[in-house]
């Protein structure tokens, strides 16, 4: 998938391309016991216009915090996937770990964009809640009961629409003897649960309201502090009844509440006449982080369609036989790539502080160039291995899915908020590390750019494809306020 040439004319990508493969004759030939900081340090003092050598020193400094950053979430990340875990569940732990020192409000605050999908659901909660004509909040000393069955069915829901699983959770506020409260549905496959909530005073009370009732065809839900010994009870009974604290189906869990919870949210709605409200109580921060992972993962298959970086390196290449690398070569297979990250980072980075790219402002963070460097040199990788038969394409489109995700956990929550609402996150990552994939790949000798840039026509056509679908999947979800969603969304299609 082609973007507008506008961020790049072939004339800049022909001279970055240069660059590189100067500083990169450059990093190999530098003086025995010279530290890759150092060697920046240089690169930028000379090259740089109007830089000093302490901010020069500042800057190279951050760029290896940075690519050291991104290595160690790599490596995280594939730990993370042998122990069974998604990357999205790894990049919403790792926005945690690094919002340290941010209050839990502030927290909060950067991670959530309240969307369209909670004010509907707080709406329609609302809705249902007003019993009388005038819309005012029922006065029923047993209103309770009514909440927890609203609020059980619509955290599941938050859930489902969360997690992109195609459930409907239909509460029916029916009040007929031995009536189904709660009926969840997967629109997908047809296949329904019935869902019965008894909240009674105390587990006894609870108990013996089951047992007046005929619920053989319905999922049981009872208070959290009552579960253990309904449970017991029944169980000893020699019962199959399947009793749990919240709506669990198709692997969503919806809250689960003790009667005080909803005792609680009775008396406060009855004196304020005010509805619950569905906010951070209700849906924590651990899920906002969750959907920022699958905003990151769908980003990370958009950023694989763009091959206009890799296209205007092809076009300044075309028609050179450019002899291979062997250290750049071997560097590829083995995977001792740091230099090759290092070179090609301080080629981006003076690019960008010398306004040769119009994609990335001159202001642009050294943890986000080095990010595009660590991404395109990484899908280099991969691309060099899918054409050499090592990768099937939808394996190595998760691998590619992987650097970009683990680029976003290097960066950590401060930086990736400020590159979102900068709108460096989006297409210019795209851009830019398809412009790195390209840059070394042609570095390592025509036979080994060749092979990559035609994986990366192969590859964009697929990502485009499911990056299309994850996107669908997140406006039908839990996050259509994602700017930086919207933004690629723009670019690419």
């Amino acid at each position: 998938m082609d973007m507008t040439e506008g961020y790049m004319d072939g004339m800049d990508a022909g001279r970055l391309y240069g660059d590189f493969i100067r500083d990169w004759a450059s990093y190999k030939d530098r003086p025995k016991g010279q530290t890759d900081q150092e060697w920046l340090e240089g690169l930028l003092t000379e090259r740089c216009g109007g830089i000093g050598e302490g901010e020069a020193k500042e800057m190279a400094a951050g760029i290896i915090a940075s690519l050291e950053a991104h290595e160690r979430a790599a490596r995280s990340l594939e730990a993370a996937a042998r122990q069974g875990r998604s990357k999205e569940e790894w990049l919403g732990e790792e926005l945690q770990r690094s919002a340290i020192g941010l209050s839990a409000a502030q927290y909060s605050g950067e991670l959530k964009r309240l969307d369209s999908l909670l004010y509907e659901q707080n709406r329609a909660l609302a809705a249902d809640l007003s019993r009388a004509r005038d819309g005012h909040i029922s006065m029923n000393p047993n209103l309770d009961g009514n909440i927890a069955e609203e609020m059980l069915g619509r955290t599941a829901q938050l859930q489902a629409d969360l997690q992109d699983v195609p459930l409907k959770v239909d509460i029916r506020n029916v009040n007929t003897a031995d009536s189904v409260d709660v009926r969840v549905t997967n629109v997908g496959t047809g296949r329904y649960q019935n869902y019965q909530m008894k909240y009674g005073k105390d587990a006894r009370a609870t108990i013996r309201m089951i047992e007046e009732g005929g619920y053989d065809n319905q999922r049981l839900i009872v208070p959290t502090e009552q579960l253990e010994e309904v449970r017991a009870h029944f169980q000893a009974k020699g019962s199959k009844k399947t009793i749990s604290d919240r709506i669990e189906m198709d692997g969503v869990e919806g809250r689960a509440f003790t009667k005080a919870d909803v005792q609680r949210l009775r008396d406060r709605a009855q004196q304020s006449n005010e509805a619950p409200i569905l906010d951070d109580y209700y849906y924590s921060t651990k899920e906002y982080a969750l959907s920022v992972g699958r905003n990151a993962g769908a980003m990370a298959l958009q950023a694989a369609a763009v091959t206009t970086g890799i296209d205007v390196v092809m076009r300044a290449c075309q028609g050179q036989e450019i002899q291979p690398d062997e250290v750049l070569g071997t560097a590829f297979r083995a995977g001792a790539d740091t230099g090759v990250k290092t070179a090609a980072a301080g080629t981006l980075c003076t690019a960008v502080r010398n306004g040769k790219v119009s994609f990335l402002p001159k202001s642009t963070g050294a943890g986000l160039i080095s990010g595009i460097a660590f991404v395109g040199v990484e899908n280099a990788k991969v691309m060099l291995q899918m054409a050499e038969g090592e990768m099937s394409t939808l394996k190595g489109l998760d691998q590619m899915g992987k650097n970009t995700v683990a680029m976003f956990g290097g960066l950590g929550l401060t930086e990736l908020v400020k590159g979102a609402v900068g709108g460096l996150i989006g297409g210019p990552l795209g851009v830019g590390a398809s412009l790195v994939t390209g840059m070394v790949g042609y570095a390592a000798g025509s036979g080994i750019g060749r092979k990559v840039y035609s994986v990366a026509k192969k590859v964009a056509r697929t990502a485009a494809d499911l990056g299309k679908k994850a996107v669908e999947g997140l406006k039908r979800g839990a996050r259509a306020l994602k700017e930086g969603a919207k933004r690629v969304l723009n670019w690419l299609f």
